[in-house]
């Protein structure tokens, strides 16, 4: 356990950065595990609090941009994909798109709060041309 957390704190930006990166980039890999632990870290003085908040939210906002103009040069072709392991796929990419449509950029803020969801609204914003200012202010 000792060297678990020698590791985490000589390394503990970079690991909290992959791990938000990979997480919002798809990867089916938990990033909370990360967080809570750089916050107990910044807790005991080991990390810095603001650091640690400043690493995670450039890793999310690099993959939400990834994902945007993803979504901007492929279109619908990329919610087709990822709604591919949805049980109604054409289901999946109507509701996405809907959605996005009804209620605009919101569905973003709450997309990053339900797991698995967050995934899909920004590469609806880049093939409805959304923005890519207004979605990354939120």
């Amino acid at each position: 356990m000792s060297d678990t957390l020698q590791f985490l704190v000589r390394h503990g930006y970079i690991v909290l950065f992959a791990a938000v990166l990979a997480q919002q980039l798809g990867v089916p890999l938990p990033s909370t595990p990360f967080i809570i632990a750089a916050g107990a870290l910044a807790h005991t003085g080991q990390l810095s609090f603001g650091a640690a908040i400043f690493v995670a939210f450039s890793a999310a906002m690099i993959a939400d941009l990834v994902w945007f103009e993803i979504g901007r040069l492929r279109g619908t072709r990329v919610l087709q994909f990822l709604c591919r392991i949805s049980l109604e796929p054409d289901y999946c990419v109507r509701r996405t798109e809907n959605t996005f449509a009804r209620h605009g950029a919101k569905t973003l803020i709450v997309g990053k709060l339900v797991p698995g969801i967050s995934v899909f609204g920004h590469p609806d914003g880049g093939s409805l041309r959304a923005s890519a200012l207004t979605l990354s202010a939120l």
